[in-house]
């Protein structure tokens, strides 16, 4: 199953370059949670840190509001 699908990742994936800055340590987080959630006893134990949770997410909002502007400027 895959913990870390979403439609801003979705975006975000679609429409940033993997070299861009930001988008390795991204990628590099959503390895690690999926593999985290994968390797769990159960979905209820807790194996990931809120650090980890949290810089997935702060850095995921960032690259969403830096793909969106990408996409509007390509529109035009």
């Amino acid at each position: 199953m895959d913990y870390t699908k979403s439609p801003k990742r979705d975006i975000i994936l679609n429409s940033l370059s993997p070299y861009e800055p930001g988008m390795q340590r991204y990628l590099s987080l959503l390895k690690d949670l999926q593999s985290l959630m994968t390797n769990a006893e159960d979905k209820n134990e807790a194996c990931i840190s809120i650090e980890l949770v949290a810089e997935l997410m702060m850095l995921q909002e960032e690259l969403y509001q830096k793909a969106v502007k990408k996409n509007k400027e390509e529109a035009n």
